[in-house]
């Protein structure tokens, strides 16, 4: 992997001038995570390390993910390269191949990222006496927030069933020293095992702090066929080693900085939140799982990790963009015609999607917005807007002169009553439930109704731009 832990990573990070060491005291309620938001709105998104913060043992590090360069170390390539990588490994075979051979090929290649069990956690590492949160710089990010809440915890669960392994990241209210809020939505891997479990209580591992690959694949929407440690052995080219729980029946990275193990009795409940989320709006109080914590296991050395949930613009939209990039040739492996995608960051990425296509005949974009609420978490995409592949959709201008420009609303604009929405969707009338907007932006043709000439698009011709271009450096403008 690029990075053997939390520790190696800081250390690079140290050696290329992108950390920054606050020694001064900071309180975790709204301080810390103000400074890390200043830091990244005007003083160049370091990675910062706060020594000594309020009534905590043990030091915070923030802005983990704050730029692409750190994207690009932590994945140790371009999203879109490991998207390729993703794509070779699902794809079928191809004239050349058998389908016996190109199954052997992916059981070797799937073989060789699978995590492996290597026991006990490692030297250096200790069983607290006690479980006590209060030793850790948890912080409340926002005023009306209903109090402090793990932002960046790696929430390990296993299908009872079936026994596959799911780590996802699931925000945490912290209710006492041994009890926080379970926080997630019923189209996640976690609640999906929650349900499964039935009236049986669940065993749950909470990893904090782990090499950032690692953390970082707790948020990407993998296929089924393959979960986190197996994805971070992929993109890594090293295999994890996993720890078994001491009391309980889950695996969890062998380089964590802090393992919460406990369980979640599915008969309680409890309030929790409001929450600052990333939508510019406090979530909204609501009934959720209760997590207990049994052993708190910690690296002599340990670190927390924290990040900030709020309005745009923080580390989670560099996060969003990686994700995009990275599965955008998976996407493009079931829909070939699309050119390209953008999951708005002004939109908090699921309220609305810009996609190009090479359009190949009538209706074709309405197609593209029901294989797009269709298509793993892009289900979500409240509002899916369809243009032709010369409009580049990471242009907002393009994107709006092909809005203004090529769509008639009573004939372009399809409302889809009924459909899921992420619980985060405000508007919405129904929590989980509403309605999503497909809007056709592309150039019609007289077998969609449109009988009129489409007229051509300004452009200068290649020769004479050149021309041009080569007097306007004579003239010296």
């Amino acid at each position: 992997m690029p990075f053997d832990d939390l520790h190696d990573y800081v250390q690079q990070l140290a050696k290329r001038n992108d950390l920054r060491i606050i020694r001064d005291e900071v309180n975790p309620d709204l301080e810390l995570t103000q400074i890390l938001s200043e830091e990244e709105r005007i003083g160049g998104a370091h990675t910062l390390v706060f020594e000594n913060v309020t009534g905590s043992r043990v030091p915070a590090i923030g802005n983990l993910f704050s730029t692409h360069d750190k994207m690009l170390a932590i994945l140790g390539d371009e999203p879109g390269n490991i998207g390729e990588r993703l794509r070779n490994l699902t794809r079928m075979p191809d004239q050349s191949e058998s389908m016996i051979s190109r199954g052997f090929e992916m059981w070797r290649e799937l073989g060789g990222v699978r995590p492996k069990i290597a026991g006990s956690m490692p030297g250096g590492y200790s069983e607290l006496e006690k479980v006590d949160l209060s030793r850790y710089p948890i912080t409340k990010t926002w005023p009306q927030d209903a109090g402090r809440f793990i932002t960046l915890p790696m929430v390990i669960t296993k299908d009872p069933v079936t026994g596959a392994r799911n780590a996802g990241m699931y925000r945490m209210q912290v209710y006492d020293s041994e009890t926080t809020g379970m926080h997630w939505h019923i189209h996640k891997g976690g609640s999906s095992h929650f349900l499964a479990q039935g009236k049986k209580e669940m065993d749950v591992a909470v990893v904090i702090g782990s090499d950032p690959l690692t953390m970082f694949s707790a948020v990407a929407p993998l296929p089924e066929f393959l979960d986190e440690f197996s994805f971070v052995g992929l993109v890594g080219k090293k295999r994890v080693e996993l720890a078994k729980g001491v009391t309980v029946d889950l695996e969890y990275p062998r380089n964590a900085e802090i393992v919460l193990e406990g369980f979640i009795d599915p008969s309680e409940t409890r309030t929790e939140g409001p929450f600052g989320d990333h939508t510019g709006y406090y979530s909204l109080e609501d009934q959720f799982p209760v997590f207990h914590i049994k052993k708190i296991i910690e690296r002599k050395d340990a670190m927390y990790p924290t990040t900030i949930v709020g309005k745009l613009w923080h580390e989670d939209v560099v996060i969003g963009k990686a994700v995009e990039r990275m599965f955008l040739p998976l996407i493009q492996m079931q829909l070939p015609e699309i050119v390209d995608l953008n999951t708005m960051e002004e939109a908090v990425f699921h309220d609305m999607v810009v996609v190009s296509i090479k359009k190949k005949y009538p209706g074709h974009a309405k197609k593209i917005m029901f294989a797009m609420w269709s298509f793993g978490q892009l289900m979500f995409s409240k509002i899916v807007l369809v243009v032709d592949d010369d409009i580049n959709v990471h242009d907002r201008k393009q994107v709006i002169w092909a809005l203004g420009t090529r769509v008639d609303p009573e004939r372009d604009v399809l409302i889809v009553p009924g459909t899921l929405t992420d619980t985060l969707d405000h508007a919405s009338p129904i929590i989980n439930y509403g309605s999503k907007m497909g809007i056709d932006a592309t150039r019609k043709s007289s077998a969609e109704g449109y009988n009129r000439k489409w007229p051509d698009v300004l452009e200068m011709s290649e020769e004479v731009a050149k021309k041009v271009k080569e007097r306007w450096v004579k003239l010296g403008l």
